[in-house]
C-alpha cells in the first residue's frame, strides 16, 4: 500500500463530468468567486496523492458509482433493483464479549439519487443549490470491487462527507460510512463507523478502525471521536440532519492513526498502530461487514450486509498518504465553501 497515484491533467478534466458521468460535458467553473474552491476538481482531483474518488452524483443505479481517478475502480449501487434478495434487512445482535452486543438495525433498503449536495464548495459558488448531488440511503450501498491500488497502500487517508439522518428514537445501532475489512482468518483493512456507545442509547461517536492482523476483538485498532457525541437528526425540524466532514489518516512509517471531524483532530492519536491491508474483500460505502456471509442465509445466521448508514453520502476519497492536518483543514474549508 505504498504506491501513490499521480493525477495528471486528463484526470482533472475527467472530473468535470455531467450528472450522468459522461466525459465531455463539464461543470460550470468560469467566474468563480475567489473565496471558494471547486472542491471536486481542484481539492480532490487536483491532489496528486488521490488514488480513488467516488462523488456519488449518479442519477440512478443504471450507472456505476464512478471513480474519477486514474485507473478507475467503479462501484455498483446495491439496492432493491440490483440485489433484491438483500431486502428488507433484518436486525441483528452480534455477540461481542465481554462488552454488550453490537447492534445492526433493520433497514428497508431505500435509496434516493441526485439529492441536494452536502459539499457547497463543489461548484465554487458557496450555494448548496448549486452543489453536485449526492445519494441518500437506508440499507442501500455501493460495492467497490477489491482493487490493488487500494489494497497495496501502507499509509492512507480516507475521507467522506455525510449527513446523519437517524434520530435518537431510531434503533441504537452501528452505522457504517465505509467498510473494507476482513477477519477471516485475521483482522485486516479499514472502516469508518458511527459507533453506538455501549449502555448509552442515543449516544454515538465516530470511529476509525484498522485491522492489525490479530484475531477477534483484539485484531482491530480503533480511534474514537471526542465529545460531544454525534448530533442526531431532529425529525421535527425540516431539512434533514447535520452534515459532517470525516477524515482518517494512517501514517505507516510512524504508526499513527488519527481521526478528524470537520477538519479538526477529534480524540487522541493512536500511536504504535499496526495496519494489515485487506486483500480479500470489497469496499462498501454505506454498509458494513463485507466479510460476513451474505443474505439470504438460514434463520438465525448472522448475514450481511450489516450496519446500514441512514443519511446522505458524498465525495468519498482515498489518498496514498496520511495527509497533513493543515491539508485536512483546507479540504474541510474548501468543501464548506470557505477560504482555506
Amino acid at each position: 500500500m505504498s504506491a501513490s497515484s499521480v493525477v495528471l491533467l486528463p484526470v482533472i478534466l475527467l472530473g468535470l463530468v455531467s450528472l450522468l458521468c459522461f466525459v465531455g460535458c463539464h461543470l460550470p467553473t468560469g467566474g468563480l468567486p475567489p473565496a471558494f474552491t471547486g472542491y471536486s476538481t481542484t481539492t480532490v482531483l487536483g491532489n496528486p496523492l488521490v488514488v480513488a474518488y467516488w462523488p456519488l452524483l449518479e442519477l440512478s443505479d443504471i450507472f456505476p458509482a464512478a471513480d474519477l481517478t486514474m485507473n478507475p475502480v467503479n462501484g455498483q449501487y446495491i439496492d432493491q433493483i440490483t440485489s433484491p434478495a438483500f431486502y428488507p434487512w433484518p436486525d441483528f445482535s452480534i455477540p461481542n464479549p465481554p462488552t454488550p452486543n453490537i447492534e445492526s438495525a433493520a433497514a428497508p433498503g431505500t435509496i434516493s439519487f441526485a439529492q441536494p449536495g452536502l459539499v457547497v464548495g463543489d461548484y465554487g459558488t458557496g450555494d448548496s443549490n448549486g452543489s453536485s448531488p449526492c445519494v441518500v440511503v437506508n440499507g442501500c450501498f455501493v460495492n467497490v470491487p477489491l482493487a490493488s491500488k487500494i489494497s497495496s497502500l501502507t499509509s492512507f487517508t480516507l475521507e467522506a462527507w455525510v449527513r446523519v439522518d437517524w434520530s435518537a428514537s431510531d434503533p441504537h445501532a452501528w452505522r457504517a460510512v465505509l467498510d473494507a475489512r476482513d477477519l477471516n482468518p485475521s483482522c485486516t483493512g479499514f472502516a469508518i463507523i458511527a459507533r453506538a456507545d455501549d449502555n448509552a442509547p442515543g449516544i454515538y461517536h465516530w470511529m476509525a478502525v484498522i485491522g492489525n492482523g490479530g484475531m477477534g476483538n483484539a485484531g482491530f485498532t480503533t480511534a474514537t471521536s471526542a465529545d460531544p457525541p454525534i448530533t442526531l437528526n431532529d425529525p421535527t425540524t425540516p431539512g434533514g440532519g447535520t452534515t459532517f466532514y470525516l477524515a482518517v489518516t494512517f501514517d505507516g512509517t510512524n504508526q499513527r492513526l488519527t481521526l478528524f471531524v470537520n477538519g479538526e483532530q477529534s480524540g487522541p492519536v493512536v500511536t504504535s498502530a499496526v495496519y494489515v491491508p485487506n486483500t480479500t474483500q470489497p469496499l462498501w460505502i454505506g454498509a458494513g461487514v463485507p466479510f460476513a456471509p451474505q443474505r439470504p442465509q438460514a434463520a438465525g445466521v448472522i448475514a450481511g450486509p450489516l450496519f446500514p448508514f441512514v443519511g446522505a453520502l458524498q465525495d468519498v476519497a482515498i489518498y496514498s498518504k496520511a495527509l497533513d492536518p493543515d491539508v485536512i483543514l483546507t479540504h474541510f474549508h474548501n468543501g464548506s465553501g470557505l477560504t482555506s
